[in-house]
């Protein structure tokens, strides 16, 4: 009978963690195989993949479709209450931002989106989807819904970008508030292809609400992040004068 202790599966996380941490492994190194890991710690192929696992709820590692485990990458400081633009706060973190349109729709409003829009139940609504990233990688889905009858035109416009930026320059609506709801959910098996992870990943859903000077809803956004891409970050500044 051998006196050989068994390898846990949370001395297989402290020993990959180490190496993330010292190193030995890189942001977007690809791990060594569950079945590498198990001879190497001399454990099992379900004690290694215990261990990804928990890494992977804890941000470090991510599994890619088909390609294995990696090192997660450097995330981004991500500030809700931002009054700069996804390309250009990422840009400034020495990230190379992109960002590609899915589809854009003009869509009878339903009653849901009236309610949270504060808008007439016969309005139009243009309806805006996309993917954006850095570095190449895919970070977050978006969904904006805008409200065609405060902005005529607005379908025409190029919305690629930055939707900000044609509201403030093309249609000189100054943003006056900004409401914020922020949760914990999982990614539909649609949503996760498009940010190359496996269905149910846990995603950071920011919705927003943008009203103008006018206290009108110009903009209601939803955003479904990859919970390892990003870093909450808020400065709350209380000296006085």
């Amino acid at each position: 009978m051998s006196g050989r202790k068994t390898v846990t599966s949370l001395q297989v996380v402290e020993y990959l963690r180490n190496c993330i941490e010292h190193g030995d492994l890189q942001p977007e190194d690809k791990l060594p195989s569950e079945r590498v890991i198990s001879e190497q710690l001399q454990t099992t192929r379900v004690t290694a993949r215990e261990a990804l696992k928990q890494l992977e709820a804890e941000g470090a590692i991510y599994r890619s479709n088909r390609r294995g485990w990696f090192v997660t990458p450097r995330r981004i400081n991500y500030d809700p209450s931002r009054s700069t633009f996804f390309m250009d706060y990422v840009a400034a973190q020495g990230f190379t931002p992109y960002s590609t349109e899915l589809g854009k729709a003009r869509i009878g409003i339903t009653s849901r989106l009236a309610r949270k829009m504060g808008a007439a139940s016969d309005e139009t609504l243009v309806k805006l989807e996309r993917v954006r990233g850095a570095n190449g990688r895919a970070v977050y889905l978006e969904t904006i819904y805008l409200r065609e009858s405060l902005l005529p035109g607005i379908y025409d416009k190029s919305l690629e970008r930055s939707v900000s930026t044609v509201l403030t320059h093309d249609y000189e609506q100054a943003f006056s508030t900004v409401e914020l709801d922020i949760t914990v959910g999982a990614l539909t098996a649609e949503q996760a292809a498009l940010l190359d992870a496996p269905a149910g990943y846990t995603c950071i859903c920011v919705h927003r609400i943008t009203r103008n000077a006018d206290g009108d809803v110009l903009e209601y956004d939803r955003e479904y992040w990859r919970h390892d891409s990003l870093n909450l970050n808020v400065l709350i500044d209380n000296r006085k004068g």
